[in-house]
């Protein structure tokens, strides 16, 4: 820290750098789902080890109940030395009463955040603080973009030539379990397993062993959070308005997409029972619900109605809106690239859903939702992938990034969108669940081929008397994508007697 601002109040931001692929590192269900509870809360966690540290006449000056304790406590009482302003967005927002201490806690911080994690980077951005709220928040943003450009990602020392090394990080086996050898991350990660729940959790949530033993990532985000909180805060400029205003819209958010998660978990047990019969387990495992980013793993069969559910619900109460991406991958495809997968279809949805043209009143976002099968880790790079995997001759013969309707249309969006709905592709998947998979996918696999390849199933299949395809040619796009993902649908896989 700056020698100038150890006798100055400052205002300090933390943020915790690589969370997703630190808990996607690994491909066991142990070692993610104790990443995912290590990480949770690891800064305010962090904090309160560092209170536990000091005197007991000491600790009451230290404040990180930030839901729940004077929002004006630094402001009004200068025996406060260090205040959560809140949490949001993943980042944590402090005030101290003195770069000094600011300094103390950054150190604790730095060891704590090592200890518990082994490889993760702590980024630390430390203003002085002015009168003016809305100034320090921009300064404090940008001293962290300037931090995280040049900020080395630090790793641990690998293994050595003559080491045994983990076959997944490269670190050095450290520790042994039931005979098995582990590197010091695992074994965090593992300490960290809930001792109620299930290691097998994920091969749980499958419908049954082998071919038929998909999985989806599902990844969601809400849209531009960023711009909504810059518009609410751009006339508030003083702390003390600046802080209540801040945490009620953290909670907020954090209540919007947390109770949306909670309805959309409801909705996929109801679902279960026609995915797996007499399901016993959960086919669904929470891994990050972290303000308006959310990620979970489920039965691949579960995905696409889940997101839809979560997408559609998510701004009845408030103004809120999202975008979904999910990746479908088999049991032994590695779980950091099938995130990876998830997260740039969520990226592209946005990319549609912020087109000018696509765009409701007021600049308003719809909701997207992208998806994509993991064939090979390739497919992390979506826009290369694509270009390779799904462009013809007549350009790119995929529909996706699908638009998910609102409930209430205020902002014009699903007129604006209706090419895009999703419902066009859930209607397709149940034409072609009414089918013999054998027809099904013969169109499947001529729609790459082009033009003439699609006319000649099209007749075949007008001869059968299906005319359905006759009249809506124009959608073959959109029968690529439901044909693709049709065995991934409930009610499909059946085999073509069942049909």
């Amino acid at each position: 820290m700056k020698a100038g601002l150890l006798d100055k109040e400052v205002l300090a931001m933390y943020d915790v750098r690589g969370i997703q692929s630190y808990i996607f590192k690994s491909n066991v269900a142990k070692e993610i789902i104790g990443a995912s509870k290590i990480v949770e809360k690891i800064v305010t966690d962090g904090l309160r080890a560092y209170i536990e540290t000091l005197e007991e006449t000491e600790k009451n000056k230290y404040m990180q109940e930030w839901e729940t304790d004077d929002p004006e406590a630094f402001l009004k009482d200068a025996s406060i030395m260090m205040q959560v302003m809140f949490v949001g967005g993943g980042n944590a927002y402090v005030l101290f009463r003195k770069g000094e201490v600011c300094q103390n806690v950054n150190r604790f911080l730095a060891r704590y955040v090592l200890q518990k994690t082994y490889s993760l980077n702590l980024a630390i951005a430390v203003i002085e603080k002015t009168g003016s709220y809305a100034k320090d928040y921009k300064s404090i943003n940008d001293e962290m973009r300037n931090i995280k450009a040049y900020m080395p990602l630090t790793q641990p020392v690998g293994a050595l030539p003559f080491m045994a090394a983990d076959s997944i990080t490269g670190y050095p086996l450290s520790y042994r379990e039931n005979g098995t050898y582990f590197c010091t991350e695992a074994k965090l990660k593992r300490a960290a397993f809930p001792k109620n729940e299930d290691e097998k959790v994920f091969d749980r949530m499958v419908t049954e062993k082998g071919d038929n033993s998909t999985l989806a990532v599902c990844h969601i985000d809400g849209n531009s959070i960023g711009k909504r909180i810059q518009n609410i805060m751009r006339e508030i400029d003083s702390y003390n308005d600046a802080i209540r205003v801040m945490r009620s819209l953290s909670m907020e958010i954090a209540e919007v997409f947390g109770t949306t998660f909670e309805q959309m978990t409801a909705y996929m047990r109801e679902l279960s029972v026609k995915v797996k019969k007499n399901a016993e387990n959960q086919l669904y495992r929470k891994i990050i619900v972290a303000g308006d980013d959310i990620t979970f793993v489920c039965n691949a069969k579960l995905a696409l109605p889940a997101v839809r559910y979560f997408l559609s619900h998510v701004g009845e109460e408030k103004d809120y809106s999202a975008c979904g991406g999910i990746a479908y991958f088999n049991s032994h495809f590695p779980f950091s690239d099938a995130y990876q997968v998830a997260e740039s279809c969520c990226d592209n949805a946005k990319k549609r859903a912020k087109r000018p043209e696509n765009r409701g009143k007021n600049e308003k976002i719809g909701n997207f939702l992208d998806f994509q099968i993991c064939m090979n880790v390739r497919a992390a790079n979506l826009d290369a992938y694509r270009d390779k995997h799904y462009l013809a001759d007549r350009g790119y013969f995929i529909a996706r990034p699908y638009y998910v309707p609102e409930k209430e249309d205020k902002a014009g969006l699903n007129e604006k969108n209706q090419e895009f709905d999703v419902g066009k592709l859930e209607y397709w998947e149940g034409i072609f669940l009414q089918m013999p998979r054998s027809k099904a996918k013969q169109l499947r696999n001529a729609i790459p081929m082009g033009e003439n390849e699609i006319q000649k199933n099209l007749s075949f299949l007008s001869s059968r008397d299906y005319q359905a395809f006759e009249k809506s040619q124009e959608e073959y796009r959109i029968w690529y994508d439901a044909l693709e993902i049709m065995d991934l649908s409930i009610g499909g896989d059946e085999d073509e007697d069942n049909n």
